[in-house]
């Protein structure tokens, strides 16, 4: 691809991805160390990865991350197995929580839950259970409507976080602001755009905001909405 990556998107209705110039080499192989077990980095391949998008669905593929969609699981203990697995990966040992725990603690502290409600409460419920073994749940921003989720010691998720590249923007759990998700589904041309997920999106920067796809705006220059727009916290 010469001197250009594409970022892979993914998605719903997502665009065709765009191509940024390759700024700065990126290290694999030191940033694996920091979400992978010694065991788990050898068994890597690194020298046959050459795009950060191969690079991810390995490691999806792999199962050293997690995609999830916004609205909720797969299927019952489909965090909890994830979490568990890296836990056993990364310290040797099982969570110290049953599978059951974050279900309860949902339906105790939820009371009129709403869809995309479980998985933000699951990340932060997890987060602060790792977070008393010395690990981290981390999220790699992709700018769509999916959680990409990675597990790291509490050293290296900061460190993480201050990657400098277009592709791997990693952030730490966070959803104390209630930021809402916005799902703009377009009535001419059906492509679903969203709005807010893992990203921190005030509603005036949503005026003019339009379908990536066909152009029809979503709402207009002062933030009114001209089409349907569904909205969840």
């Amino acid at each position: 691809m010469g001197n250009y990556q594409v970022r892979f998107l993914g998605g719903k209705g997502a665009a065709m991805p765009p191509t940024y110039p390759i700024k700065d080499y990126m290290n694999y192989k030191v940033m694996l160390a920091k979400i992978l077990s010694e065991k788990e980095l050898a068994d890597m391949d690194i020298k046959k990865i050459k795009e950060d998008d191969a690079l991810l669905e390995e490691l999806i593929r792999k199962e050293y991350a997690l995609v999830v969609d916004w609205s909720g699981e797969e299927g019952d203990n489909y965090l909890f197995n994830f979490f568990n697995q890296r836990t056993v990966s990364l310290l040797g040992r099982q969570l110290d929580i049953s599978s059951n725990e974050v279900y309860q603690q949902f339906d105790k502290d939820i009371d009129t839950p709403k869809r995309g409600d479980f998985v933000p409460f699951a990340l932060e419920y997890f987060d602060k259970h790792l977070k008393s073994n010395g690990l981290r749940v981390v999220l790699l921003d992709m700018g769509n409507d999916t959680y990409y989720i990675f597990v790291a010691p509490k050293t290296d998720a900061d460190r993480l976080t201050k990657i400098k590249s277009t592709f791997w923007k990693f952030k730490l759990v966070s959803f104390q602001n209630k930021i809402p998700l916005y799902v703009a589904n377009c009535p001419k041309c059906g492509n679903i755009q969203f709005f807010g997920l893992d990203t921190d999106i005030d509603e005036k920067e949503l005026a003019g905001k339009s379908c990536s796809d066909c152009g029809t705006l979503f709402w207009d220059d002062n933030g009114n909405e001209m089409v349907e727009i569904e909205k969840y916290h």
